[in-house]
C-alpha cells in the first residue's frame, strides 16, 4: 500500500513539472509572420479583414484565429495553434484551415 501512494505522489510531481516546463516553452514562442513558408501555405494574415475573398471565398468576416476549433488561448490577444508549432498567432488573425 505505501509503495502505490509513494508511486502516485510521483506520478503527480511528474505531471506537475511537465506542467511547468511546458509554461516556460511556451514563452519562447515568437510571433508568427505572414512571410514565413508554413503562413504563406495556409494564406495567413494577421488582421481577418484582410483576407483576398477572391482567393479564399469560403472566408467570413467573423472568422478569426481565437474562434478557431484548434486554436489555443494565450496571453496578449495571441496563442498557439498546432498548424504552426513554435509560433504565436494572433487572436484576430486568419488563416484557410479555419474551423
Amino acid at each position: 500500500m505505501a509503495n502505490r501512494r509513494i508511486f502516485i505522489m510521483q506520478a503527480m510531481a511528474g505531471l506537475a513539472a511537465a506542467g511547468l516546463g511546458r509554461l516556460a516553452v511556451a514563452d519562447d514562442r515568437t510571433l508568427l509572420r505572414e512571410d514565413d513558408p508554413k503562413a504563406l501555405e495556409f494564406g495567413y494574415v494577421t488582421e481577418t479583414a484582410r483576407v483576398d475573398q477572391g482567393k479564399y471565398p469560403e472566408h467570413q468576416p467573423d472568422q478569426q484565429c481565437s474562434k478557431c476549433q484548434i486554436y489555443e488561448d494565450g496571453p496578449d490577444g495571441k496563442g498557439g495553434c498546432p498548424l504552426f508549432p513554435g509560433k504565436l498567432v494572433l487572436a484576430g488573425a486568419w488563416c484557410s484551415a479555419f474551423s
